[in-house]
């Protein structure tokens, strides 16, 4: 009878800590980025660093008298996922460019430093407006 031994599985990688300054520095890297690039310039509305991440909204304007799952922003317009890039180490060299499908599961699409991660997301045909 052969033996069996049980296995751990090594716990998931976390993204990187990012402090204050981190973040103040990570968004005026990807604003300045945003800026160069026409697809993103009119894509994406705002973006937010939480837990060592980048996340990316897009918005489209609300039709009036409609009912929407999604909250309306300021009264007449629709925020919806654009993308996220993971941030791996504290020198923003290690990141990865992921995009949310419709079952809210995040897929990585590539990796790069976090400048290569958005020119990806501008070149790529994944992201685009809703």
């Amino acid at each position: 009878m052969a033996k069996k031994y049980w296995s751990i599985a090594p716990a998931p990688k976390k993204p990187a800590k990012l402090t204050k300054d981190e973040k103040i520095k990570i968004e005026a890297i990807v604003s300045e980025e945003i800026e160069k690039m026409e697809k993103l310039k009119n894509d994406v509305a705002r973006i937010h660093i939480r837990a060592g991440r980048v996340y990316f909204y897009s918005r489209k304007e609300a039709e009036e008298g409609k009912a929407y799952i999604v909250p309306v922003v300021d009264g007449k317009y629709l925020e919806f996922m654009y993308g996220r890039i993971t941030i791996w180490d504290n020198e923003f060299k290690k990141c990865s460019l992921d995009w949310q499908r419709h079952n809210d599961k995040w897929i990585e699409l590539d990796k790069g430093t976090l400048t290569e991660c958005i020119r990806k997301m501008e070149n790529n045909d994944w992201f685009c407006e809703i």
